[in-house]
């Protein structure tokens, strides 16, 4: 028996839908995930410098919103460690270099929130070296360079949010009374940059140490 032409493609037109219909009703059967931490990038945040010196501690809880892709939307402190500066330290961090692969559900990576909290222990802070400055011949009270005075003092001065001095401090001497007064007086004359946060200017603790070297002069 002879079937025609356009009998066979009827009978195609009616399969098409069908097949369509089974193709479009598949469904996700992967397992759902939850949100998981891309450890390599969970580093440390860098003690600051400041904070190490001035001896601040404490625990910064953090709040962070992370999209889809991994990558932090939002990072806010929900509780402060007490330091604005290791407060700001740790949203940094975490913003500029913390990953995460995003949970999934049904197949799609979805949004999420997550609090993480930030120890600043001084006993885990990096050693933090302090400035030497190096004073010139010229720097030398008159008297010194001619007895061949030498030596290095720590110097801590306290720098106002307005950019100026309020105390300075020979936490060391030299061992010559002369070069440590004048270093202290050098150090008020220079320019200092007062620490910020967020546009607002904090009183700073700076040291350094004051070096006096009669063959480092020209």
């Amino acid at each position: 028996m002879r079937i025609p032409f356009l009998s066979l493609a009827w009978m195609a037109l009616l399969a098409a839908p069908a097949w369509a219909a089974d193709n479009s009703s598949a469904t996700c059967t992967a397992t759902d995930l939850p949100l998981r931490p891309i450890m390599a990038t969970h580093t440390q945040a860098p003690y600051p410098p400041v904070s190490v010196m001035t001896g601040e501690e404490g625990s910064t809880l953090v709040k962070v919103s992370i999209g889809a892709d991994g990558v932090p939307t939002d990072v806010s402190v929900a509780k402060s460690s007490g330091s604005l500066r290791l407060d700001q330290a740790a949203v940094d961090h975490i913003k500029a270099d913390w990953r995460w692969n995003a949970p999934v559900k049904s197949c799609k990576p979805q949004a999420a929130q997550t609090e993480v909290n930030v120890t600043w222990n001084l006993q885990n802070a990096a050693p933090t070296l302090m400035q030497a400055v190096y004073m010139q011949a010229s720097d030398y009270p008159t008297d010194a360079l001619k007895l061949g005075e030498q030596g290095a003092a720590t110097i801590g001065i306290a720098v106002a949010a307005d950019g100026t001095v309020s105390q300075i401090q020979v936490f060391q001497s030299s061992g010559f009374p002369d070069l440590d007064a004048r270093a202290m007086e050098l150090a008020r004359g220079w320019h200092w940059v007062p620490a910020n946060l967020n546009g607002r200017t904090l009183a700073t603790v700076i040291y350094f140490r004051a070096v006096w070297r009669i063959a480092d002069k020209k």
